[in-house]
């Protein structure tokens, strides 16, 4: 009977790693996502600036994308390489996350309406910096608190062996009694 309940739970705890795995693994790749989309969205301004209609824009811009947002853009590239309209085959962006949906709204606004691209792509260029940037001073606050471990570990004893004692040792053999 023990050997099963060992059994059950040690299938459980895998389970959990690996769940637990997923989920670091999702939350690293949205990270990546959110981090790479202003740069992104300065490319495509680029290609704007450039003279290119959005037809034109992302078969110029897919090889220079970064690795973690270019399958979502081959991915539009080939449905509208199948006949898909170009506002339609922007629904393969969902992959990247919620942070890409400025981006794709602008895209598909200029597909559908006719709207001019870059006004729409400075305005989404102007918030991914702005939540890149908070996210970094998010990450810059925390840094404090986690390296607080290591030095009162560490750092701290060390320090304390290597200049503290050494004189306190030196002024116990000086007192004479």
């Amino acid at each position: 009977m023990t050997l099963l309940l060992m059994m059950v739970l040690a299938v459980l705890a895998l389970r959990l790693r690996s769940r637990q795995r997923g989920r670091a693994e999702e939350l690293a790749r949205r990270s990546a996502i959110e981090r790479s989309l202003p740069d992104v969205v300065d490319l495509l301004r680029l290609g704007v600036h450039a003279g290119l209609t959005p037809h034109q824009l992302l078969p110029t811009v897919l090889p220079v994308l970064p690795t973690v947002v270019a399958p979502a853009f081959e991915e539009v590239l080939r449905r509208i390489e199948l006949g898909v309209r170009l506002g339609d085959a922007l629904d393969a962006l969902d992959a990247l996350g919620e942070s890409a949906h400025p981006l794709v709204a602008a895209i598909r606004s200029t597909a559908f309406d006719g709207t001019a691209l870059l006004p729409a792509l400075d305005r989404v260029a102007t918030d991914t910096r702005l939540l890149r940037r908070r996210r970094a001073e998010l990450d810059a606050r925390r840094l404090p608190v986690q390296l607080l471990f290591p030095l009162v570990l560490f750092v701290l004893p060390a320090f304390v062996l290597l200049a503290v004692v050494p004189l306190v040792v030196a002024s116990i053999g000086a007192i004479s009694i």
